[in-house]
């Protein structure tokens, strides 16, 4: 999930590179470690919980150094409705780990901007240009190369990435939405304060007790997402999306080195064909969008 600015506060293409670069392997290990942290018996709902609550007491201190009428919004209703997506991408998106090989899942959520595209067309009334439909079909045919229907076995995990897609979707094309009202701070905290009571229910009612030598863990796991998130946004301050954008897919290669070294796992030739045309089609679409902005100013 991101925040991007609708224009660099200053221009300087090598470090949204950078920042950029730290964003991806700040994913890469977010999602690592939510995976061993399933893997030792954690439930996505604590995992959700456990990154929010952590993630609010990092966050705090920048809130109080901004001053805390910073928090104050015109439409806290669409804050409620980016937290409840936001929390429903990030439960699909952990479960889906558990029952799919880690690169596969990550993969199949690259074509997370072209369901930000289709909700931009229906909640921000955005025009459905012809590149726009043209990368949906190209995206979903690298959809197709990675799931391989009627050749490779499918399971619940392959739809549960998919709809963590399209709920990160929902929940960036609402960022976008409250952009036009609220800070950045805002947005942020507001999202904290109404992600931790959705999750602490199911967690309360599916608890299990993490092990005391795990908190280490659920702590590197939060500091990560706040990482990735703080890094996703600098990089967009600094540099235009199109450029930037492309570069947070190093989470596929990062991810399946460490797949591969902790648990063993292999990515089929599939997975990287298909992420590759979900790359070439969303990183085109960036850039005619770039194109389309540059001669309207």
């Amino acid at each position: 999930m991101a925040v991007a600015s609708g224009s660099p506060d200053k221009h300087n293409p090598v470090a949204g590179i950078l920042w950029m670069i730290g964003a991806a392997c700040c994913f890469a290990a977010s999602l690592s470690l939510v995976k061993a942290l399933q893997d030792d018996g954690m439930t996505p709902f604590q995992a959700v919980l456990f990154r929010q609550v952590f993630g609010l007491a990092i966050f705090i201190p920048i809130i109080l150094r901004v001053g805390v009428k910073s928090l104050k919004t015109p439409v806290p209703h669409r804050h409620c409705m980016r937290a409840v997506f936001g929390f429903l991408g990030m439960c699909t998106g952990y479960y889906s780990l558990t029952m799919i090989n880690v690169a596969d899942s990550v993969a199949l959520q690259f074509t997370l901007p072209i369901f930000t595209m289709m909700f931009a067309i229906w909640l921000l009334k955005e025009r459905l240009h012809s590149h726009r439909l043209i990368a949906t079909l190209i995206g979903f045919g690298g959809v197709l190369l990675i799931v391989r229907p009627g050749f490779a076995d499918i399971n619940l995990g392959v739809p549960l990435a998919l709809a963590a897609a399209a709920f990160y979707a929902i929940s960036d094309t609402m960022s976008r939405w409250l952009a036009r009202d609220d800070a950045f701070t805002s947005i942020m905290m507001w999202n904290f304060i109404f992600i931790i009571p959705l999750a602490a229910v199911p967690s309360a009612y599916f608890w299990v007790t993490p092990d005391t030598n795990l908190w280490m863990q659920v702590l590197g796991f939060a500091i990560a997402g706040v990482g990735a998130q703080f890094c996703l946004t600098r990089s967009f301050g600094l540099a235009e999306a199109s450029l930037v954008s492309p570069i947070l897919f190093l989470r596929l290669p990062l991810i399946a080195v460490i797949a591969f070294l902790v648990w063993g796992q292999t990515t089929e030739i599939w997975t990287w064909l298909g992420a590759a045309v979900i790359f070439v089609a969303t990183t085109w679409m960036t850039r005619v969008e770039t194109k389309i902005v540059a001669k309207t100013q």
